[in-house]
């Protein structure tokens, strides 16, 4: 039951995502100017590198707050 990470970083106008494998290396590496573009490229990432499952770490700065949560489906990958 191996899942990816995905760390994500909530800044004032500007979201940051690591993607790394079930082995810790660094898949991708991008930054959004807002939170709806994040989670439409969170989306795309399951096909992409074919990813049954994934652990979201949201670090959010602005309301110093750190929250995790698992992905399961397209659907499930996520930030509010």
């Amino acid at each position: 039951n191996c899942m990816h990470i995905a760390k994500i970083q909530k800044i004032e106008n500007k979201a940051i995502l690591v993607l790394y494998d079930i082995e810790l290396n660094v898949l991708e590496e991008e930054s959004f100017d807002d939170i709806p573009s994040l989670n439409f490229f969170l989306q795309t990432l399951p096909r992409k590198y074919d990813i049954k499952r994934t652990l979201l770490v949201v670090h959010d700065e602005i309301q110093n707050k750190m929250y995790l949560q698992t992905a399961v489906n397209e659907n499930s990958y996520f930030v509010l």
